[in-house]
């Protein structure tokens, strides 16, 4: 078998090939994604391949197949519905969010049917009486895997950004696999982080390749069903503190759908009044004009990336304490609505003054 380190290598190389076949391939592949540009979420004024996603997956398939680990395996087995989904949304019309949200729920159910695992704990006793049934804890295992999927896309909205909150939480998670001496976990933590550093090259600062939702689908998935392998294989691992790793992506998702329930829209509506949009604005308010959306886009991704990788890790830390872990969700929860609105507000002050 290839060592560990020339299997990374080769995922690496791998990705990074797919995504210089890509970029010969700008003009073709920029010209199905003319679309996007005028999207509302959208901060890039031209055309751009969105198809990194990919790269990413030729990536991770190569380490896969050179480690011959069958969970590896029959896990990116059941990313293929979602993946395929979000590669027609990337290269085709658009697909409506209930497709996409029913697809990203199929792969959950292949999931818990190729691996044998859901989620059957959160370290709270009402809750864990109801996980208790079987259908129950499959039927949230497969709510919260989509909702991973979807929050992961949602937090795809600026150069980097989606790269900085995968290897946050996947490096993260590699940690706590080796802490508890999971060797399969820990490789499959690294090889996704190692495809995404190589999709890193392309995608900040300059956003040459967009993951695309096939590539944030994707992850997503990988994502939700590494903390629930976690959390099956090891009881002293906190159902919390496995939250507290999670948090940045879920707490950005819940906060836009409870904002846009507030103001009125429908919760699937895309906007720019995410956290990291705000950062954004800030940069461009408060800087010279020649800054411009093209330097403050990577500008307001780095911003983030202490952000999200604050709570994940206290997550590390806290992992086998569900008391502590409890106690830091709530408290990053609180911070992220009371710096988000005092954001915006001084977003608004920049703006008058700058009239």
């Amino acid at each position: 078998m290839i060592s560990s380190p020339v299997t990374l290598l080769l995922v690496f190389l791998s990705t990074l090939l797919v995504l210089l076949f890509i970029h010969s391939e700008r003009a073709a592949f920029a010209k199905r994604a003319r679309r996007h540009v005028g999207a509302r979420q959208a901060v890039h004024r031209t055309p751009t391949p969105r198809v990194g996603g990919l790269a990413i997956a030729v990536g991770i398939l190569s380490g896969a197949l050179l480690s011959g680990d069958d969970l590896f395996a029959a896990l990116l087995w059941s990313v293929l519905p979602i993946f395929v989904v979000g590669l027609l949304e990337d290269l085709g019309p658009d697909t409506p969010p209930a497709l996409r949200l029913g697809v990203a729920s199929l792969s959950a159910v292949l999931a818990i049917f190729v691996l044998g695992v859901y989620i059957h704990r959160l370290d709270l006793a009402a809750a864990d009486w109801l996980l208790g049934i079987p259908l129950v804890a499959m039927g949230f295992s497969v709510f919260a895997s989509a909702g991973m999927t979807h929050a992961m896309n949602l937090v795809d909205g600026l150069n980097g950004l989606s790269s900085a909150v995968v290897i946050t939480i996947m490096g993260a998670f590699g940690y706590v696999a080796w802490s508890y001496g999971h060797a399969d976990l820990l490789f499959m933590s690294l090889t996704v982080c190692t495809a995404f550093l190589g999709f890193m090259c392309v995608n900040f600062p300059h956003g040459k390749i967009f993951l695309g939702d096939a590539g944030a689908y994707s992850v997503g998935h990988l994502i939700a069903w590494n903390a629930i392998l976690l959390l099956n294989r090891e009881p002293e691992v906190s159902a919390w503190g496995i939250l507290l790793i999670l948090l940045w992506p879920v707490l950005d998702t819940v906060f836009a759908m409870t904002r846009r329930l507030v103001a009125g829209h429908s919760v699937s509506q895309p906007d720019r009044l995410h956290y990291h949009h705000v950062l954004m604005r800030l940069v461009l308010l408060a800087t010279p004009k020649s800054v411009g959306l093209e330097r403050a886009n990577p500008l307001g991704s780095a911003l983030t990336w202490p952000l999200v990788a604050a709570p994940s890790a206290l997550g590390v830390l806290l992992i086998a304490d569900a008391g502590k872990a409890i106690a830091g969700v709530v408290l990053f929860c609180a911070l992220y609505v009371v710096t988000y609105h005092a954001l915006v507000r001084r977003a608004v002050k920049f703006r008058n003054i700058l009239g």
